[in-house]
This record gives C-alpha cells, sequence and structure tokens, in this order.
C-alpha cells in the first residue's frame, strides 16, 4: 500500500517549516511590505558601514550604531503595536449597493506601555475606512467609516485589514483582524427626487377595518382622557351638555405588489444586465418608498410570491427576492400574479430604448 500525504498538526506538509500558533494568531494573514523610504534607509545605513569600515572612523561607526538601533527599535515598536491592537468591524443591519454605508469600528491598545501611531483600517479592495493617529496605552475607541458595495446579490465583504506604518515608517506592516463574510446586498436605489420608473395604479382602493379618523362614521361616544381635540362633535356636544367624541373606521391600504419581469433576449449580454439592473433598482425604490409610508407592498418574481409586508422591520422579505433575482431567457414561464390585487409590473423588454 502507498503512504498517505503525511500532515501536521496545523494541516500543513510535514517536513515543512509552519509558523508557531503564537504568531499565527497574533498576526493572521501577515504582510509586510518595504516603502520608500526604507529602501533608502537600508541603501544609505550599508554605505553608512562600508565608509565606517574602510575608514575606521570612531564617530562613524557610533553614527551607524545609532541608525542601526533605530532600525530595530521601529521594527519592534511597530510589531509591538500591530500584535496589541484589536479591531472589530461591526457591518450595518441593511446594505445597499453603490451607496456609502456606515460602518462601526471599535479599536483597542492592549499594549501597557506602547502607544499606538498610524492606525489605518482597510477594506479588501485596499480602500481606507479608517485612520487613527493614535491610541494610548490601554485605550480604546469607536469610530465610523464608510463601506460602498458596487453590486447587489449574495457578496464577499472583507477580510478587513489592519495596517501599521509609524514610527518611522520603513516597513508596512499588516494583519487580517476581520475575516471574509458573506452578506446580502441590497438592490441600490434610485438617486433621492426621482421617481421610480412606475407607480403605483389609480384606483388604488382603500377599505375600512378598526378604528381611526380616516374612515366612516363608526359611533359615537363620551370623551375619555386622552382622546384629541379634533374628533369632538361640537353640535352634539352642544346638545347633550358634555363632550361627544366622533369615532370612525379606520381606513385599511390594499397592498400593492411589483412584479419584475426579468426576461430578456440574451442573459449574457452586458447591456441587458445592466438595463435589469435599472428595472431592480426601480422595483426596489417604489417598495422602500411605500414602506416607508406605511403602505403594505409585495413581489413578485416569476413564480415566486414574497409578502405583503407594510414596516420596515420586514424589508427582508421582500428585498431579498430583489436582491437575488437574475435575467432570464424567453420561455422561462409565466409570473404568477396575486389575484384581484393591485400589481405594478416592471418589465426589462418594455425599458428597452
Amino acid at each position: 500500500m502507498g503512504r498517505g500525504r503525511t500532515v501536521t498538526a496545523d494541516g500543513g506538509p510535514a517536513g515543512q517549516p509552519v509558523p508557531s500558533r503564537r504568531w499565527v494568531d497574533r498576526f493572521p494573514g501577515f504582510g509586510l511590505r518595504l516603502t520608500r523610504w526604507g529602501a533608502w534607509y537600508l541603501v544609505g545605513m550599508l554605505l553608512l558601514g562600508l565608509a565606517a569600515v574602510n575608514t575606521g572612523n570612531n564617530a562613524l561607526v557610533m553614527l551607524l550604531g545609532v541608525v542601526m538601533g533605530s532600525f530595530v527599535l521601529s521594527g519592534t515598536w511597530s510589531r509591538q503595536v500591530l500584535g496589541r491592537v484589536g479591531v472589530g468591524v461591526a457591518l450595518p443591519v441593511r446594505l445597499f449597493a453603490r451607496r456609502p454605508e456606515p460602518v462601526e469600528l471599535r479599536l483597542s491598545n492592549g499594549s501597557r506601555l506602547f502607544p499606538a501611531y498610524g492606525l489605518v483600517v482597510r477594506s479588501a479592495d485596499g480602500s481606507v475606512l479608517h485612520f487613527e493617529a493614535s491610541l494610548p496605552p490601554r485605550g480604546h475607541c469607536q469610530r465610523i467609516g464608510t463601506l460602498r458595495v458596487e453590486r447587489r446579490g449574495l457578496q464577499r465583504v472583507g477580510p478587513f485589514r489592519l495596517e501599521v506604518l509609524l514610527p518611522l515608517g520603513f516597513f508596512v506592516k499588516t494583519k487580517e483582524v476581520v475575516p471574509a463574510r458573506e452578506i446580502l446586498v441590497y438592490p441600490a436605489l434610485e438617486p433621492g427626487g426621482e421617481p421610480p420608473v412606475a407607480a403605483p395604479p389609480r384606483g388604488l382602493g382603500d377599505r375600512s377595518g378598526g378604528r381611526g379618523r380616516g374612515g366612516e362614521v363608526r359611533q359615537l361616544r363620551s370623551f375619555r382622557e386622552g382622546d384629541e381635540a379634533r374628533s369632538i362633535h361640537w353640535k352634539q356636544s352642544a346638545r347633550q351638555q358634555e363632550l361627544i367624541m366622533v369615532e370612525r373606521e379606520a381606513l385599511v391600504h390594499e397592498p400593492l405588489f411589483v412584479e419584475v419581469d426579468p426576461t430578456v433576449p440574451d442573459p449574457e449580454d452586458p447591456q441587458w444586465r445592466e438595463l435589469l439592473e435599472r428595472v431592480v433598482s426601480s422595483a426596489a425604490s417604489l417598495v422602500v418608498d411605500r414602506l416607508e409610508a406605511g403602505l403594505p407592498v409585495g413581489v413578485v418574481i416569476g413564480g415566486q410570491v414574497a409578502g405583503p409586508v407594510a414596516a420596515m422591520s420586514h424589508l427582508d422579505v421582500v428585498m431579498r427576492p430583489l436582491a437575488l433575482v437574475e435575467a432570464r431567457p424567453p420561455g422561462s414561464g409565466p409570473p404568477v400574479r396575486p389575484p384581484d390585487l393591485p400589481v405594478v409590473r416592471l418589465s426589462v423588454l418594455e425599458a428597452a430604448p
């Protein structure tokens, strides 16, 4: 029988050096990059060393010792800072594509002696989430950065990295502070002030149910503490010599369903896919507008019906299908429409110029 591939406890092949677990835990995804200033400093230190050796000048030897000592001190300090500083990233509950979203950052310095200077938190694409000039020993802080994701759907966000350049800036040292995760990104919303491509149809019915001020009269009754003055029936109150209140039926809005038809002639064509994104953004904007107004709304995509819901707390129910919809070729089947309910239909083919 042949021998199987031997691995170590860390999962690496036997016979190859494996970083210690302590190093991996303190510096996950460690990175090191020499800066231009650091390269010139090394060249100068080498030339100074050659001059000190060739001339035997004590002053040059002493200067060489100071230069080399500062190089070692800078490396030790930055390594200490990188290992002791912790970073937490709290992503927003709702993340919309193509819109800067606030991200909460928590930084802490676990060192008892060394302050931390020049801390940079970067996202996976290299963009700067936050720069912290200094953090004292045992100090901590909370900051707000911004994160922008360009595409909707299930997207890989991160990893987030901590970058340390100071105190002398010879090397840029980095480590991974928050691993990558897959999150659902909602469709991009249309710019403020621009209405969706389709508005709710006229004649969207209202029906009465429960108690409120907008419907027909439910009953007349005596005043109770907490009643609003606008509901007083003044003529009946004068007749009976006491405050009489008008109790009306509350208006209940019928749900509106937003139907998205993702059928395109060629699902792989970038122009059709971009047109689909515009249609999905219009649908998402209409959904958000109605929920912010407290109006019920649902979504229909193909054979999938989501909702209706009437509160922003349930936004994920109707936004998830919009975030995950993909272009479909012709003949994918007719959509399923909720019976006897208002529907706004958004079609990629109809939106084409």
